[in-house]
């Protein structure tokens, strides 16, 4: 009997789409539901959740359909083989349900002690605000405003306008990256090495930008996300 995928609310406020093997077309049953709840399709923010028995072909045309139908994919979840091809796709992984913990000073933001956890923040992060995710990926559901600052030692992942200041791979992790859907910082970080808002090239500006380190000059480079 074939079984249906199904959307479950998890703790994080997003929606993880839990994948059987056996199942019917993913494109069919999301359209389907497009048709039922297009408001809640259209707004709502997905984690895939594949089987593991899903190949990670299977796993990158599954990311594909989701982006054809414009659906809000924010990272994978589930079996640890299946990260590889998260990092390969700059897709977010969350491999546990432990959420942040709040410092004693509420203008500041300290992830938990799980170093495979993706920190989960939702928007708008205000000016003032600083959140660090340390050893692990940021994810900010939102804006970043003006004079807001964000860092993680890992990658950064920005659903919404960023504005403030981003910084991934504090601790000097050359391979860590900065996703974002509207690119506007004041300034971005990668491993150290800094690049202000007017160093951004033109044609980028509010566009949706990925950001890296070029393994051979070591230097900040910007490129549109596919």
């Amino acid at each position: 009997m074939m079984k249906a995928p199904r959307l479950r609310a998890n703790r994080y406020s997003l929606m993880t789409l839990e994948w059987p093997q056996e199942s019917e077309p993913l494109a069919d049953w999301l359209k389907a539901q497009r048709e039922k709840a297009p408001a809640l399709m259209d707004e709502i923010a997905i984690v895939l959740k594949p089987a593991p028995e899903h190949r990670p072909e299977e796993i990158r045309l599954a990311v594909e359909t989701l982006d054809q139908l414009d659906l809000g994919l924010m990272g994978l979840t589930g079996s640890p083989q299946h990260r590889v091809v998260a990092d390969e796709l700059g897709l977010a992984w969350l491999s546990s349900n432990h959420g942040p913990i709040e410092s004693e000073s509420s203008h500041e933001m300290v992830a938990s002690q799980s170093p495979d956890t993706a920190l989960i923040m939702q928007g708008p992060i205000r000016s003032g605000v600083q959140i660090y995710a340390k050893d692990r990926d940021l994810i900010v559901i939102g804006q970043v405003s003006e004079g807001a600052e964000i860092m993680a030692d890992g990658h950064v992942h920005i659903y919404g306008r960023c504005r403030g200041r981003v910084a991934a791979g504090v601790s000097g992790q050359v391979s860590a990256e900065i996703f974002c859907l509207t690119f506007e910082p004041e300034l971005v970080s990668l491993a150290g090495t800094y690049c202000g808002s007017d160093q951004i090239p033109e044609e980028l500006w509010s566009a949706r930008v990925r950001v890296r380190v070029d393994e051979s000059s070591q230097k900040i480079t910007f490129g549109l996300m596919a």
